[in-house]
């Protein structure tokens, strides 16, 4: 069972359209799949059609410390298509943060329900909050490989390297590897300013970017009003074609070969260190040169964000959060 987290602290970069339709052409392709919704937003849940409001349990149910009678994962899963469920989410998720400060092993409540599941699948798939702080952190020590949508712009680039930060402190003080690549998503062809970066970015991360490249299509924005993945709404739209691809490589790429690819935590390293390069020198130059400006619309993290001290809550007590080898997961 393969556990990947989609993440960036920059919403708006493709995260829930990313979970939802890679999960979809997984499921196609005869994978067994749950989608885990973990945003407190709930745009998975709702770009499958269920209406949060309507649902009697859900993710938060699982997770919370304040659960009167045991919740397992298996009891809130709706069926979205042959071998494809969904884990749903609504705004009490938002309740967490504050129920597991300071709560013994609270990084830990998404791994072990993940871990207690009855139902087999081949891959678990769970869509991050654009925020760092209990959410994010359960995701990651549940997840054994992260993808990292990135839309062009500087700020998901930002995006990429705080995360990148936060994958490294993990990676020391718990001695294991999460596997980081990024996923070019919103790739506009029509401009000369797109194809420069994409070019950039390819040489800078190499084997720490997808091949697939997520083109811009009006069909993925249309197919979440409908409450479909891309492929059902319109099976020949760019935008299936591209998570179809997705899709592919992922299942190509065999955890055992990307580990035994890379260095032992070389990897967020590695992606750190070339996404501050770019940023500081590729990616200024390319926009100066076309006169590229953005604004900035996301917050990232309030400068009172404690992930080092999460982070070092852990550190103190490694014997809480022992980790399988990666290899026994696959």
């Amino acid at each position: 069972m393969r556990i990947i987290a989609i993440a960036n602290q920059k919403g708006g970069c493709g995260k829930t359209t990313t979970a939802i339709n890679l999960s979809s052409s997984l499921a196609l392709k005869g994978q067994r799949v749950l989608l885990i919704d973990f945003d407190p937003q709930a745009h998975a849940t709702m770009g499958l059609n269920v209406m949060p409001s309507d649902l009697e349990k859900c993710i938060y149910d699982v997770i919370t410390p304040k659960q009167d009678e045991e919740v397992i994962l298996d009891e809130i899963l709706i069926p979205i298509k042959d071998t494809f469920d969904l884990a749903p989410s609504n705004i009490t998720l938002s309740l967490l943060e504050q129920e597991l400060t300071g709560l013994k092993g609270r990084e830990d409540r998404l791994y072990n329900a993940i871990q207690g599941l009855v139902a087999e699948y081949d891959y678990v798939i769970i869509d991050c909050p654009p925020s760092i702080g209990h959410l994010c952190f359960n995701a990651l020590r549940a997840a054994d490989e992260v993808i990292i949508p990135i839309d062009m712009s500087l700020f998901s680039l930002r995006g990429v390297a705080k995360l990148t930060e936060i994958i490294l402190m993990l990676n020391e003080k718990l001695e294991r590897e999460i596997m980081s690549r990024a996923l070019i998503t919103m790739y506009d062809a029509r401009t000369r300013y797109s194809e420069t970066v994409l070019e950039k970015v390819k040489d800078e991360f190499e084997k720490h970017v997808f091949e697939t490249v997520i083109r811009y299509n009006i069909r993925l924005r249309e197919s979440v009003d409908f409450g479909q993945p891309v492929g059902d709404y319109d099976r020949h739209a760019i935008g299936h074609i591209d998570y179809e691809n997705l899709a592919d490589e992922l299942i190509r790429s065999d955890a055992a070969d990307t580990y035994n690819s890379l260095k032992p935590k070389g990897s967020a390293h590695d992606i750190l260190q070339k996404t501050e390069d770019f940023i500081e020198s590729g990616y200024r130059h390319v926009s100066t040169e076309y006169g590229y400006a953005e604004k900035e619309d996301t917050a990232y993290y309030s400068s009172g964000s404690s992930y080092s001290d999460m982070i070092e809550a852990i550190a103190a007590n490694p014997s809480a959060y022992s980790f399988s080898d990666p290899e026994d997961n696959y």
